[in-house]
């Protein structure tokens, strides 16, 4: 359970902002600047692909990234359902993964493409319906945070602005969780559902419930009492969270390219890469540790060996 005091909706800055003038000032712009970044529309964002997924990430430009952060500072003071560990201070994707146990069966999907399948229509309506704007003041906040009609997949509000405008789907599928007696979980659109009766018959009704909502669930797995299994990225077993064999794999093969490198200039600047991902690592799984250590020692003599030449 996270230790951080979240706020009631009610109780929110961002909550009845009744005028364009409000919502400007609780964004700590100016009315004018407001307005011209709503009428600028999609031109606020520099589109790209990503250099290693190829995927297009649609990233808002400097002043509206400023805006970005600010709503989502402010949402991510609101109370949130137990279940999410993702946009909440003090949860992770290992929270996350925490809150399933690898004894008991357990049922995962995913949304497919969730942020570029997402509709701005879900949007507007958390910001009418829930912190209960107006409609030109909802449409106005709709139109700051949304890219082509749907959440940019680099906007900094993107990740707990989409549990927001979905809420109602997710809710929906934790009922179903507690209908079949199991433990639910989210992260972003990774779900998982872990329990006695968490079986194929679970995950078919839940992947009904997104597609009422015009999302395709995808990635679909179920795996048996004891088995082990992914959960955003940590692998879970009867012995407890432990680095995924695809992750200590790729740490392995950098390792080799460190080792391989033909000069201490070339191990240097591999080092950086390596410590983080066996430091991340160890934090997953304790027993990483003395290998991480080994790293860290191993870089520290090689820079003072180049120092003293």
């Amino acid at each position: 359970m996270s230790t951080h005091k979240r706020i009631p909706v009610r109780a929110s800055a961002l909550f009845k902002l009744t005028s364009p003038r409000r919502l400007a000032d609780i964004l700590l712009v100016q009315r004018s600047t407001l307005e011209r970044m709503v009428n600028a529309g999609d031109s606020n964002y520099l589109v790209r692909a990503d250099r290693k997924s190829g995927r297009t990430i649609e990233e808002p430009k400097p002043q509206l990234k400023l805006i970005h952060q600010r709503f989502a500072r402010l949402l991510a003071q609101i109370e949130t359902p137990e279940y999410l560990h993702s946009g909440v201070k003090g949860r992770s994707y290992m929270t996350n993964a925490d809150a399933h146990e690898a004894d008991l069966p357990c049922i995962k999907l995913d949304i497919k493409k969730f942020f570029p399948s997402s509709s701005s229509h879900y949007v507007q309506r958390f910001f009418e319906e829930v912190l209960e704007y107006p409609p030109d003041v909802a449409s106005r906040a709709k139109r700051l945070l949304t890219y082509n009609g749907h959440l940019p997949t680099g906007g900094n509000a993107s990740t707990i602005l989409s549990f927001w405008a979905y809420r109602p789907m997710f809710d929906e599928i934790e009922a179903l969780a507690k209908r079949y007696q199991c433990e639910f979980s989210l992260y972003v659109d990774d779900m998982s559902i872990t329990g006695v009766f968490a079986n194929r018959k679970c995950q078919q009704e839940a992947r009904k419930i997104v597609s009422r909502y015009a999302l395709r669930a995808h990635k679909a797995k179920a795996f048996s009492s004891g088995q082990p299994r992914i959960l955003t990225g940590i692998a879970k077993t009867r012995r407890g969270r432990e680095v995924p064999h695809k992750r200590a794999k790729g740490i392995a093969q950098l390792e080799r390219e460190v080792a391989a490198a033909p000069s201490a200039d070339e191990k240097l600047k591999l080092y950086p890469s390596l410590i983080g991902k066996v430091s991340e690592a160890a934090v997953v799984d304790p027993s990483w540790a003395g290998r991480k250590d080994a790293v860290v020692r191993a870089r520290r003599r090689l820079r003072a060996e180049t120092e003293t030449r």
